[in-house]
């Protein structure tokens, strides 16, 4: 891809963000994105087969880009990722909530097409790889509880976008998400972790005013 179509694909996402957050996604067509972004709708649907297909790309550029961040900013490959997965993602879908509460939807609704699975198994399951070679986990549950953890994450998301979840209780909400996934399954040193962390994030919710 050349730096020209790089910018053009840039500018298309960019478009396409700031119509759903004005219009919600049913309002939006592509003609709307074409005109928005300064390109003919021929070359968007060459680009983006469909509308489903350009706003899926956009969910998913956008949570993969937070999970990279994550895993660059932890203090270790295992629990240190799990850690830094629920800040990251938490702090950044609060950075900006409008384009979070759009793409949230899209998460739930287009789950196969955006295939954020394929990114989770990529950090997560490699963490879950590491807390295996430790013996706090059997190999044979990595693919299932990646996938558990991936769907916890987009649920904590869309209750948040659906104002079920407030903003300071997201990251604890994703803690002990993570927390109930691993704990039927955890071994020693991380089944302790995980009991710990659990009790902490449920008294920390129960503090908070109704």
């Amino acid at each position: 891809m050349t730096d020209r179509q790089r910018e053009r694909r840039a500018g298309i996402l960019k478009a396409t963000n700031a119509l759903l957050v004005r219009h919600g996604y049913d309002a939006v067509s592509m003609r709307a994105i074409a005109q928005a972004a300064g390109v003919a709708e021929r070359t968007l649907f060459n680009i983006y087969s469909s509308k489903d297909a350009l706003v899926a790309t956009c969910a998913r550029e956008r949570t993969e880009g937070i999970i990279q961040e994550a895993w660059e900013k932890a203090a270790d490959p295992g629990i240190g990722f799990v850690l830094s997965l629920c800040e990251t993602l938490s702090w950044r879908t609060l950075e900006q909530p409008d384009v979070a509460r759009a793409l949230a939807p899209v998460l739930v609704q287009h789950a196969d097409t955006v295939g954020l699975q394929d990114v989770y198994h990529r950090y997560v399951g490699r963490a879950l790889d590491e807390l295996a070679r430790k013996g706090w986990l059997e190999q044979a549950d990595i693919a299932m509880l990646t996938r558990l953890i991936g769907m916890r994450m987009v649920s904590a998301v869309a209750l948040w976008a659906g104002r079920g979840i407030g903003d300071d209780a997201l990251e604890t909400h994703m803690r002990l998400a993570i927390c109930e996934v691993l704990l039927p399954h955890a071994r020693s040193d991380l089944h302790a972790w995980s009991q710990v962390e659990a009790r902490r994030c449920v008294a920390t919710l129960a503090a908070e005013p109704a």
